[in-house]
């Protein structure tokens, strides 16, 4: 029998897997690291990549917003911002000068304990915090179109400051190719009509795009974006598949993220040998499986792994519920997977249009099973998902639905960039 274990919300769920089953665990051994958190982030804002140090770069006089992920996004944030403000303050730049801005995207608000989470309890009292927020029409500014004819509507507190420092975390992702970088502008701190057309065909690749940054519309519209804006400087962490905070990276905005990339790719790219009946995905735990909405990710990881009416299985603790948008409604309203396809294709990106198109989109090449003890089967089915209360009952009932000569198993979908052999 083989013992299989996968990352649910703060905890593991495990289950027992016949020995008739070839069972393939991709979780990639990676090295430990020695040098801490606070070492690495001194040494890349001690030698930026492009330009000089940023607090060469700064004027007293400059009016400074940091940018920071919201609660959905994991990171190092707090040792970032220490570092940063340290350099900022000792360049003589006066605390009323200093804002963070929290690139929601189109997530909801971070609470005040998610924000001391984020930045820490100290820089949230001491600091002004601006939430934002892609619907607020009065708090964004336009900077005209794109080459791809994206029209872009930046936060005003952005715009207006004079001087963009963006913070982030460089790993795979499944539309952009690599977070970090310039997604910190859009979708970060996009209106909702940038989004709208940079987050619907043919701006979004249709297929899972994990890794595919170079060519990728998706990541062109964004950094020019973010020259637009005139990001003045970045750091950004560069996480290993286990999570670990493996380099940072900072420096210009294009440049430096280029470098983070180059290092993630080479810890994130598994080879994959075959394809499997079915495919068992976590997006790592808390916080990318919030969710639903969010714990999308790890399915578009396991996508191309599953054999044609494969059965994928998506750990989704989900303890914030369904997600935003109008996510669950076109679920709910479509006869069929493909219906939602097709709907994506006619009306594009609003909140929530977009997590139906890429779950329907897997739905057309197999079943979806979500683990869950917060969403309801009622729900679900609704929604044309199948559920289970754990993993071993849905190991058993995918059992139940299909001769199983193979299972993949991805504990940490959203770090990784699948290769098939």
């Amino acid at each position: 029998m083989s013992k299989i274990s996968v990352p649910y919300g703060k905890m593991m769920q495990e289950a027992i897997v016949s020995d008739e089953v070839e069972v393939e665990v991709i979780d990639i051994n990676v090295p430990e690291i020695t040098a801490t958190e606070e070492q690495l982030v001194k040494e890349a804002l001690d030698y930026p990549i492009g330009i000089d140090r940023v607090e060469n770069l700064v004027k007293k006089e400059d009016q400074v917003v940091i940018v920071v992920n919201d609660h959905t996004r994991p990171g190092p944030n707090k040792i970032i911002v220490k570092e940063l403000v340290t350099r900022l303050s000792g360049a003589g730049i006066p605390d009323e000068n200093i804002r963070f801005i929290f690139a929601t995207g189109s997530h909801r608000a971070s609470t005040d304990e998610e924000i001391a989470n984020i930045i820490g309890a100290e820089y949230r009292d001491r600091y002004q915090a601006i939430m934002h927020n892609c619907l607020d029409k009065d708090s964004l500014t336009y900077l005209g179109e794109t080459v791809s004819g994206m029209p872009l509507y930046v936060n005003k507190a952005v715009v207006e400051s004079s001087f963009v420092i963006t913070t982030g975390l460089i790993a795979p992702h499944h539309s952009a190719g690599f977070s970090g970088g310039r997604k910190s502008i859009v979708p970060g701190v996009a209106g909702i009509e940038t989004l709208k057309i940079h987050h619907s065909l043919p701006i979004r690749p249709f297929n899972p795009a994990m890794g595919f940054m170079y060519g990728n519309p998706f990541h062109e519209a964004a950094l020019e974006a973010a020259k637009k804006v005139n990001v003045g400087f970045m750091v950004n962490a560069v996480q290993d598949p286990h999570k670990q905070n493996i380099a940072f990276v900072a420096g210009d905005i294009e440049l430096a993220h280029a470098k983070g990339v180059e290092i993630c790719k080479k810890v994130s790219e598994v080879e994959i040998c075959g394809l499997a009946d079915i495919v068992i995905t976590s997006p790592g735990g808390y916080p990318r499986d919030c969710n639903l909405y969010q714990a999308q990710k790890a399915l578009s990881v396991a996508e191309p792994l599953g054999k044609p009416n494969c059965i994928y299985i998506l750990m989704a603790n989900a303890e914030d519920g369904i997600g935003e948008g109008v996510f669950r409604e076109w679920m709910v309203e479509a006869k069929t997977s493909q219906e939602v396809v097709e709907r994506f294709r006619r009306e594009g990106y609003n909140v929530g249009s977009n997590k139906a198109f890429m779950y329907a989109r897997a739905m057309t090449k197999g079943k979806v099973m979500v683990v869950s003890e917060n969403l309801k089967e009622k729900d679900l089915k609704e929604m044309m998902f199948e559920w289970a209360p754990n993993l071993q009952e849905a190991i058993k009932k995918a059992m139940s639905e299909r001769d199983v000569k193979k299972m993949i198993v991805l504990p940490r979908a959203v770090n990784i960039i699948p290769c098939v052999n």
